[in-house]
């Protein structure tokens, strides 16, 4: 046997035979309540998935920001001012900071441990990209930051202030190597295969696979309104989902 006809055989026991009772349109009265806890269920799930894409949504725009302000931090014209470097390097540690937040709050609310996970490597990846590399550590001393004991940049202004005023072209090339290391980092977090790529992925497709669901559940309310009994068993038993979705809690 194979899965279509278990899943055929399952559910026409389960709501055609369980009871004699015939509702106006022609399915069980089990089959109907059968029906509509299913229909409550992956409403649940769907919420719950539009939920979590919310967040991550919400993370990729801040990792897309962190990037855009490291890119522009790693790109400075040759004949930007001190005010000019001073603007590019608080913008990126403002957005820096701000997608740690983002990525905790994300991996908090996630009911999905998979993206809850991936939220978390986000952070973390940023946080490493800048104290395991020894060049890229080298380059935040030398701007007057450093990383809190949560991975955020602090950044300390008469530091960078001073090393302007007596060493313009070291600063010059260490925003740049810190602006071109966390973009390439963002990058990768936001392609298809990284974390924020995947993770939205994997829930888009749970998305559409769920109203998938729901819009089969819906035809089949409108074609047992008009079926008999044995017709609607029968369709029933080719909906197109597993039948967990069924199992009674």
């Amino acid at each position: 046997m194979n899965i279509n006809d278990f899943l055929k055989a399952n559910a026409s026991f389960r709501y055609g035979s369980l009871s004699s009772v015939q509702s106006p349109g022609g399915i069980s009265s089990a089959g109907q309540a059968g029906l509509q806890k299913a229909e409550k269920r992956i409403q649940a799930q769907v919420d719950s998935t539009d939920t979590q894409l919310s967040s991550m949504g919400k993370l990729k725009s801040s990792v897309s920001d962190t990037q855009i302000s490291a890119l522009s931090l790693g790109s400075l014209k040759t004949g930007a001012t001190a005010a000019e470097e001073k603007t590019a390097l608080n913008n990126f540690v403002s957005a820096f900071n701000k997608t740690l937040d983002t990525a905790a709050s994300t991996a908090k609310s996630n009911t999905d441990p998979l993206s809850a996970q991936s939220s978390n490597r986000v952070a973390k990846d940023l946080t490493r990209a800048l104290s395991l590399d020894t060049a890229t550590a080298d380059a935040l001393k030398k701007v007057g930051a450093s990383l809190d004991s949560g991975g955020k940049l602090v950044l300390n202004t008469q530091k960078f202030e001073s090393a302007q005023s007596t060493d313009a072209a070291g600063v010059r090339a260490a925003l740049t190597r810190i602006g071109q290391k966390i973009s390439s980092t963002a990058s990768k977090e936001l392609a298809s295969d990284g974390n924020v790529g995947m993770s939205l992925s994997s829930l888009n497709q749970r998305s559409s696979l769920l109203k998938s669901q729901q819009a089969t559940l819906a035809s089949f309310g409108q074609f047992s309104s008009g079926s008999s009994n044995s017709n609607s068993n029968s369709y029933f038993g080719t909906l197109p989902f597993g039948s967990a979705a069924y199992q009674n809690s």
